[in-house]
């Protein structure tokens, strides 16, 4: 567990000489994000700075500072989960903390990937905020009502609702049988494919196919031979 202090202190903890525009270009190589989650990236960008590529902030402070900056709702899921996918793909490390006085503290994260060379990145840089969880200090652009525009490319037009997509399908297919475990496999198969444009619609013929197979095997479903592609077990790798 590592010990809490201000952004100064938490320096000791960094792993790199941070850059912001070099963390947001690994970042971009490793995903496709939604509207929302490019959003994240260029706060915790900016949150990092100051420590040298480590900060510590509570969920519900970055929400905050989230809101105040983009004029945009998000909610404490989707942080929680945000930093779980940026620790998932080794962009940061999640590190408990606590204080001096021996009480928990909001979590360390530790930036451990960045572009090894130096990227242009198109737009102005970017407003920081401070990193230490017990201050919120806005950016004269959230102050003034205003934040600089994102860069085009960093948001995928095609999966701006990816993160919505995602959980409205495992709600819907969680009524007809395809349970949590069945339908992150599916979801994870999809997303090591190549050129899908729609996501929305592959996502939901893979999962009425999961859906068709398990019937066929319960003996409910009655359809014409069109082979279903084994699509199913493809997926589940039978």
């Amino acid at each position: 567990m590592l010990l809490n202090g201000k952004a100064e202190d938490l320096s000791k903890y960094s792993k790199l000489k941070y850059e912001a525009n070099k963390f947001i270009s690994k970042v971009k190589e490793v995903w496709e994000y939604s509207d929302l989650q490019i959003r994240c990236v260029y706060l915790i960008s900016d949150l990092a700075k100051k420590g040298n590529g480590v900060f510590s902030i509570a969920y519900s402070t970055f929400q905050t500072i989230f809101e105040q900056r983009f004029k945009m709702k998000i909610s404490l899921s989707s942080v929680r989960r945000f930093f779980s996918l940026m620790n998932k793909l080794g962009l940061l490390s999640v590190h408990k903390a606590k204080r001096k006085n021996e009480q928990q503290s909001a979590n360390i994260y530790i930036i451990e990937q960045q572009c090894e060379e130096p990227t242009q990145i198109e737009n102005e840089e970017h407003p920081t905020e401070q990193a230490s969880e017990h201050q919120n200090s806005v950016s004269k652009e959230t102050q003034n009502g205003k934040h600089k525009p994102l860069i085009k490319e960093c948001v995928n037009n095609d999966n701006v609702q990816q993160e919505k997509i995602i959980n409205d399908a495992y709600i819907e297919f969680k009524k007809l049988g395809v349970d949590k475990g069945v339908f992150n496999r599916v979801l994870s198969e999809i997303k090591n494919k190549q050129g899908i444009r729609n996501f929305k619609a592959y996502l939901h013929k893979a999962l009425t196919n999961v859906v068709n197979h398990m019937s066929l095997k319960r003996g409910t479903l009655v359809v014409e031979h069109h082979g279903l592609n084994d699509f199913y077990d493809v997926l589940m790798g039978q």
